[in-house]
């Protein structure tokens, strides 16, 4: 089923995990191809997928609800610019970084960016941004 078509949940949920579709950079060390599998038309691709998945999974979430957003990329583009563009255009939405005594808390980023980086944390690199809705 393609999630994008699921109006039946508007409003009706407290939290949602858009775990989206990527070009799975995150795991060159494990699955080195993956690098000569995508390109930027993919990426462009996937980037205007990951953008529908989000919108449509955010308008099922009631207020105060929580949605996170992960991918198994590091790329920007896939990443934080996807949710930068969101909350640019959702203001009732923020991003909220875990707290000290979440499992997430050593990941997190200055900017509240959860990123798991493969080179320092010796496992598949992953990218997570909590999201909360305040109507």
């Amino acid at each position: 089923a393609d999630s994008r078509t699921l109006t039946q949940f508007n409003h009706q949920v407290d939290r949602v995990l858009v775990d989206a579709p990527c070009s799975g950079l995150g795991t060159l060390h494990r699955h080195a191809d993956a690098r000569w599998r995508q390109t930027p038309e993919s990426v462009a691709h996937l980037v205007l997928l990951q953008n529908e998945l989000l919108e449509q999974a955010a308008s099922w979430v009631k207020t105060n609800g929580v949605l996170v957003y992960a991918t198994c990329t590091l790329h920007p583009a896939e990443n934080e610019q996807v949710v930068e563009q969101f909350l640019d255009s959702h203001s009732n939405w923020q991003l909220v970084a875990p707290t000290a005594s979440s499992p997430a808390s050593g990941f997190v980023t200055a900017n509240g960016w959860v990123k798991v980086l493969p080179h320092h944390h010796s496992m598949d690199g992953f990218f997570m941004a909590r999201l909360e809705r305040q109507d």
